[in-house]
């Protein structure tokens, strides 16, 4: 896959502006410990590829940030520690991150963290910067939906030790709770771009579950 957005010079960029002194850590180094986790071969759909994503809907928005430079180094770590079946990720990540900003100030290491923390989709109505993270996170729910039923495949390809009806069945409460939401994207930017369709495509991946008896009707 060819990476337009999520290249060792753009991190480096990014994080020699974040992180200095003499106790900053190499932003070479950094690139390529993070490029070792997204590429770990059980990775099919949290790659350097959904980063390059995020990246390029990052640069369509940087300018209503109030601190897109964390909003940028939150994205390049919120999905470094993926492990299926896990519950902590996020945190792991986040304590990744904390465990490489030598030289950031604590205001931005915690902005970085609150960012990655964000990304566990948990909380709703998220308003400022940690929305914005969350809706770049989410826009591919609002893709064509040729290309986010192959995001699901790809994420599905993540789980081989489920079945399609056990992978199914642990989705769906999280897509649920999605929808059930007064609205899925917190920022107007993302609600007005992506909304309709994201809600139309968790509809229909649902009643494909539903007629292949993955899921129950009123699950």
């Amino acid at each position: 896959m060819s990476l337009r957005h999520a290249t060792k010079e753009r991190l480096a960029a990014a994080w020699h502006r974040c992180h200095g002194g003499p106790a900053a850590r190499d932003a070479g180094a950094v690139f390529d410990e993070i490029a070792a986790h997204y590429a770990a071969p059980a990775r099919h759909y949290h790659t350097l590829g959904h980063v390059d994503d995020c990246l390029a809907r990052l640069d369509e928005v940087a300018d209503l940030l109030a601190n897109p430079d964390a909003v940028e180094i939150a994205i390049w770590f919120h999905d470094v520690i993926c492990e299926s079946g896990r519950r902590d990720n996020e945190a792991q990540s986040a304590r990744l991150y904390l465990g490489r900003s030598e030289g950031a100030t604590p205001r931005f290491r915690l902005a970085v963290c609150r960012m990655i923390l964000a990304s566990r989709h948990v909380a709703s109505a998220l308003c400022a910067d940690p929305g914005y993270m969350v809706d770049i996170d989410l826009a591919g729910f609002g893709l064509p939906w040729p290309e986010f039923r192959s995001t699901t495949d790809r994420i599905r390809a993540e789980f081989p030790h489920r079945t399609d009806r056990e992978f199914a069945a642990g989705l769906a409460p999280f897509l649920r709770a999605l929808v059930g939401r007064p609205r899925m994207f917190a920022t107007e930017w993302f609600h007005d771009r992506c909304e309709t369709a994201a809600r139309r495509n968790v509809a229909q991946l649902l009643d494909e579950w539903r007629r292949a008896g993955f899921v129950a009707g009123d699950a």
